[in-house]
């Protein structure tokens, strides 16, 4: 009798596993065929048009890296211009405005991240906003309050401004791909013919006092050297060929310097990895700005001369932005 009752026992056990191994394949096939059969999510669309994102002012790393330049070889670099460190208040201060303007561009969707993270909440700089419409509103504030435009309009104004004005100590920087359409007012940037207008910033500037500092980042050869004297221009410049890697090599352009930057340099000139390239030049000697800076460019192939176009129309703007990459992706997270 107790021998029936455990064959029984074995029997119903042996049914039960045999049906959980049926639920179980069934059940492993049905998802197979779900998942094959899973209409894919269309792509989001593109907002890059051949490269280069539709809209200006984009966030850093939304830009070709052409030269293929990492975190870590970045890290590496020598600073260009070294900025002032952010004192601990101010770092606090940084903090909270960064937290409000993330949740402001969130809230507003807007296409240009603002939010000011990265160096800026080591270094002690301002991020200048160039895209006013109105001249006025790029207006250099000198110390005591009083305001000056960028661009002087001669070069006698400009010899005058640098002997009697005091300029500003503070550090700033202004933006790659800024359409600058109220400060190039001058013949040289085609101001009156509305389809040529060069407004399109395509290098970084770093604003800082007279006489600071100018490294270079890494190993290089001058290019070329001189002076653009036209209203506007660089003034005293030095283009430097770079080389980045074992594959790959840039030009750098370093704009209104002073001009002993020039002096006793030749073409062909080594230079190496933290040597002073130059100083900041004084609005009689940088192309009559007020706002004294150093224009920073990198180009992918060599220019003819010392030049290059610092900002470009907007229907050359695509081109432009493959032909002169993001410099964040030498300097750094800017903005």
């Amino acid at each position: 009798m107790m021998k029936a009752q455990k064959i029984r026992c074995n029997k119903i056990s042996m049914i039960l596993m045999l049906l959980l191994l049926v639920c179980s394949a069934y059940t492993s096939a049905a998802l197979s065929a779900d998942t094959m059969h899973v209409d894919p999510q269309p792509a989001p669309p593109s907002s890059f048009k051949g490269g280069v994102p539709q809209a200006t002012l984009q966030a850093f790393g939304a830009y070709p890296n052409l030269l293929n330049i990492t975190h870590e070889m970045r890290e590496n670099f020598h600073p260009v211009v070294k900025l002032p460190k952010r004192k601990k208040w101010k770092k606090w201060i940084q903090k909270r405005i960064t937290n409000k303007n993330t949740k402001d561009a969130d809230d507003s969707n807007n296409t240009c991240n603002e939010s000011q993270i990265g160096l800026m909440n080591i270094y002690d700089y301002i991020l200048k906003d160039y895209t006013g419409k109105n001249n006025n509103d790029n207006d250099v504030i000198l110390q005591g309050g009083k305001k000056v435009p960028q661009l002087l309009p001669t070069r006698e104004d400009a010899l005058e401004f640098a002997k009697t004005q005091k300029q500003s100590k503070l550090f700033d920087v202004g933006r790659y791909d800024e359409d600058r359409r109220g400060m190039y007012t001058s013949s040289l940037f085609d101001a009156k013919d509305e389809e040529k207008r060069r407004t399109i910033h395509v290098g970084i500037d770093i604003g800082a006092p007279v006489g600071a500092k100018i490294h270079s980042f890494v190993d290089g050869v001058i290019h070329s050297l001189g002076y653009n004297e036209a209203i506007g221009d660089y003034g005293h410049v030095i283009v430097v060929e770079h080389r980045i890697s074992a594959t790959s090599k840039c030009w750098v352009l370093y704009g209104h310097l002073d001009a002993n930057s020039i002096k006793g340099k030749h073409v062909g000139q080594k230079i190496k990895k933290g040597e002073v390239i130059g100083r900041i030049g004084d609005t009689s000697e940088n192309g009559g700005w007020t706002g004294t800076h150093l224009h920073f460019q990198v180009a992918m192939t060599p220019p003819q001369t010392h030049d290059m176009p610092g900002v470009v129309s907007l229907k050359d703007r695509e081109n432009a932005l493959l032909e002169y990459v993001d410099p964040r992706y030498v300097l750094g997270e800017l903005y």
